[in-house]
């Protein structure tokens, strides 16, 4: 019987142990923003909006639409609209696959468009990436 109880108790022991150090790690670990910086490359910064960033990893680019993973793939129906929209204004684009799961970056440098369309072509790559999921778009 005593060493029922001192089994049980040494037990309960190493289970409070294993939970607490569990919940230090939890409890210490920060979120972060979605900031990534490449000295050959650019920085990319956060905004206000979580789907829209400044700046752009190829400077070439005036707008890039980054379509990430969550473990199964982009969203297909979100990059079928953007690749639509920049198919109906036929705007030079170029794409890059930055992932193993399809994930892509598709680079618009916007030559083609006047400034007042340049921003209206932008919010409707906004509103795209706002309705997708893990769609961002990144703006020089």
């Amino acid at each position: 019987m005593k060493n029922s109880i001192i089994l049980l108790s040494g037990i309960l022991f190493l289970g409070l142990a294993a939970c607490k150090s569990k919940s230090k790690t939890t409890s210490t670990s920060t979120s972060t923003s979605t900031t990534s910086t490449n000295a050959t490359e650019g920085t990319v910064t956060a905004t206000s909006d979580p789907t829209v960033y400044k700046g752009v990893t190829d400077q070439s680019c005036a707008v890039e639409v980054a379509f990430g993973s969550p473990g199964s793939g982009i969203d297909g129906a979100a990059f079928d609209k953007v690749t639509a929209l920049i198919d109906g204004k036929k705007l030079k684009s170029t794409s890059k696959s930055i992932g193993r799961e399809g994930e892509k970056r598709i680079c618009l440098p916007l030559t083609e468009l006047k400034e007042n369309e340049k921003k209206d072509f932008i919010e409707q790559l906004k509103k795209i990436a706002k309705e997708a999921q893990l769609v961002s778009v990144s703006i020089r």
